[in-house]
């Protein structure tokens, strides 16, 4: 058997910049982390409410792998299907606003099983461009013609729309998107999808918890409550846990437990998680204060920013800062590193070619002084790079 294209394909991403591994943590996810034996700033988690090693969740989580053990120990339609799992559906309907409520054991899970069990030979499925890679396989599992807008532009999404004569016609998109942090347009999404009798499916990951003025998810940060069909959102964001949800009609609910083959055929969240994040979403209820801390970072992080001639684009608790190029990208985020400030580079394929950025993300729990190091940190160490304040390289002397 000849295995040399293993060799050939990791040299040919490590010239060109994006050969990828993995760091040692040694730490909760917190605003101080130990990676790789190093103590640094945490600016590169999606523990936005930091919530992830809060002792109310960790209990919770302790509480109920005494009460049902460690596993679910089969699918749900078995005898995987633990008291947990309907109290923490029940209590996500509630948070959602919807009728019913479906978990799934991870957030690419639940995007494959959605748009796979909604697709068919005669369907189409209209993606944004910048949808999420499990949105994009989850077209491609769908078994339907997929029609790709340009992102965020409701006008060509319209065309499109009627430019189709599928008899099932699907819009999908990230509410928050997640390596440029800007929010769908989703009052217009809605219209639109009306207009043409198409069923929107929105996925939460990135909203969930973070945008105001109850972290309950886009439809009601837009006032939208009960005209998206699917909201479909993660536990391990913002909620600190693990996993993911499906909120809708009760009918719809049902359908996809009947339908849908990666939550039919797939091993119950562990009970333990579904506890921990029944006690996430009560801290998140009772405790507002953290998604406020959360958008008052946000604020001074744009104004420690934009007072070093560094304009921020992003109005969400992900912040891009585009360098590029891909080395220029991987050495900012060394450089950062070794000033203490850990804020990983991204590269294609994950971002399109030639915008390699630094993907920053704010947490409620990171202090005034760590937001400024960080903005201090980051605006130094594109400088020596020279990558001027408009996030080009700047021309050899």
């Amino acid at each position: 058997m000849d295995l040399s294209f293993l060799a050939d394909e990791i040299s040919g991403l490590k010239e060109k910049g994006r050969y990828r591994f993995l760091r040692r943590l040694s730490s909760p996810q917190e605003p101080r982390i130990v990676i790789e034996g190093r103590e640094v700033l945490n600016f590169s988690s999606n523990n936005y409410l930091g919530l992830a090693n809060h002792p109310e969740v960790v209990a919770a989580l302790v509480d109920c792998a005494r009460r049902y053990g460690v596993g679910s120990g089969a699918s749900r339609l078995i005898s995987g299907h633990m008291d947990v799992h309907a109290e923490l559906e029940e209590a996500m309907g509630r948070f959602k606003g919807t009728e019913g409520c479906l978990t799934f054991s991870a957030g690419y899970m639940a995007n494959l099983g959605i748009l796979s069990t909604l697709g068919s030979p005669d369907a189409t499925i209209f993606s944004d461009e910048w949808n999420h890679a499990s949105i994009v396989d989850g077209c491609r599992l769908a078994r339907a013609r997929v029609e790709v807008y340009r992102h965020a532009d409701v006008t060509h999404l319209e065309d499109l729309l009627k430019a189709s004569s599928s008899r099932r016609k699907i819009v999908v998109t990230d509410s928050v998107f997640s390596m440029d942090g800007d929010i769908a347009p989703l009052p217009d999404l809605v219209e639109v999808k009306e207009r043409h009798g198409a069923i929107l499916v929105v996925d939460d990951a990135h909203a969930t918890g973070v945008l105001p003025p109850r972290g309950r998810g886009s439809a009601e940060h837009f006032g939208l409550a009960g005209r998206v069909e699917i909201q479909m959102g993660t536990f391990s964001k913002a909620l600190g846990t693990y996993g993911a949800y499906l909120c809708s009609t009760r009918k719809m609910v049902d359908y996809f437990i009947n339908k849908c083959r990666p939550f039919i055929f797939n091993t119950g969240l562990p009970p333990a998680i579904a506890g921990a994040t029944l006690a996430s979403l009560g801290l998140l209820t009772r405790e507002p204060g953290r998604l406020v801390a959360l958008w008052e970072n946000g604020k001074a992080f744009r104004r420690e920013m934009e007072a070093r001639g560094r304009k921020v684009v992003s109005d969400t608790a992900i912040v891009p800062i585009i360098v590029g190029d891909d080395g220029d990208t991987m050495a900012v985020s060394r450089a950062l590193f070794d000033r203490g400030v850990f804020v990983h580079g991204i590269r294609p394929p994950t971002v399109p070619e030639g915008t390699g950025r630094l993907r920053l993300t704010l947490m409620a729990t990171h202090t005034a002084e760590m937001v400024r190091t960080a903005a201090v940190r980051i605006d130094e160490a594109l400088r020596e790079r020279g990558i001027g304040t408009d996030g080009a390289a700047a021309e050899p002397g």
